[in-house]
């Protein structure tokens, strides 16, 4: 796109006291606190998954040992997706500025544009954890080694069986939602039936949802309650965060701790901004470039819920 005089009119004259150009502060990136980062020099990265093995059975004596192998899994591939956008200046334009604004806050615009891009890319693996097929590449991206949705009732085990990571009904951040959650992080197994050792550590909400995460989470006493009763969940060592890219009002995900649970983003080429001018017209222009991938592996270390 062209910036010409009248896109930006008033730039061009004198007078003006102050230009409002979205001054607000930019919060901190929000999935860098969620995502297992990763760098990557390749087109694509592979997850493989692939079950240890089964419980050790008893020996009868003079029998022979039973031996055992590791069964292998599928294979979740994270291919890179390119991202870029720019602005063009007419010569004429960038000149009459009167108070450079047009090079300097457009590409300042260009910065936040690619920001906002990682953002919205990486929260679709949680906006889309419930979703029931992989029919586009966002949706493909949220599913699991078992080709399942992130958030699901019935994960396949390798060994055999299913496990859950979503409540059969689901309902919204409550007290008791929340204790169930964490009944069934305690309760995984691994890919052969072995128990698990994979706790909760951080609650991602909405932000709507932080008054009740406040109430649930920061009390000494139970919420909701006049019976004196103390919160069973002040010793669970849990922190809540929120999230202002979730599209749920309602939904919530409890997960594990980064390099424990699967959710992964992988950087191919971090934001590049370049400017150049075009020789045939003396227009400055200016883009900025990345290229990246989210996705998710094993739903193991994340619990999720749409609300009720």
């Amino acid at each position: 796109m062209t910036t010409t005089r009248s896109a930006f009119a008033s730039l061009l004259a004198p007078g003006l006291r102050k230009i409002y150009f979205d001054e607000l502060k930019e919060r901190p990136l929000e999935y860098e606190a969620i995502f297992n980062i990763e760098s990557s020099k390749r087109k694509y990265e592979d997850d493989y998954q692939m079950a240890g093995l089964g419980s050790m059975p008893e020996k009868a004596e003079g029998q022979s040992i039973i031996y055992d192998d590791p069964i292998s899994g599928n294979t979740k591939r994270y291919t890179h997706l390119s991202w870029g956008l720019g602005f063009r200046i007419t010569h004429e334009a960038y000149e009459d500025d009167l108070y450079g604004m047009l090079g300097k806050k457009m590409s300042s615009q260009l910065a936040k544009s690619a920001r906002n891009a990682q953002e919205v890319h990486a929260h679709a693996i949680l906006n889309n954890a419930f979703a029931a097929s992989a029919t586009a590449s966002t949706l493909a991206a949220a599913n699991t080694f078992d080709g399942y949705s992130l958030c699901n009732v019935a994960h396949v085990r390798l060994g055999g069986g299913t496990q859950a990571n979503r409540s059969s009904t689901d309902a919204d951040l409550s007290v008791s939602s929340l204790q169930a959650a964490i009944d069934l992080f305690e309760g995984w197994t691994d890919e052969r039936g072995i128990s698990l050792v994979c706790q909760p550590k951080r609650l991602i909400i909405p932000y709507q949802t932080k008054w009740i995460a406040r109430e649930i989470l920061n009390s000494s006493a139970k919420p909701y309650t006049a019976n004196n009763e103390i919160n069973p969940l002040m010793d669970e060592d849990l922190s809540f965060m929120v999230s202002h890219y979730l599209t749920d009002s309602d939904s919530w995900f409890l997960i594990a701790d980064k390099g424990v649970h699967g959710l992964n983003f992988f950087w191919r080429e971090k934001p590049t901004f370049k400017e150049s001018d075009d020789f045939d017209t003396g227009d400055g222009k200016f883009k900025g470039y990345q290229r990246f991938v989210s996705g998710v592996s094993d739903w193991k270390g994340v619990f999720g819920s749409q609300g009720a």
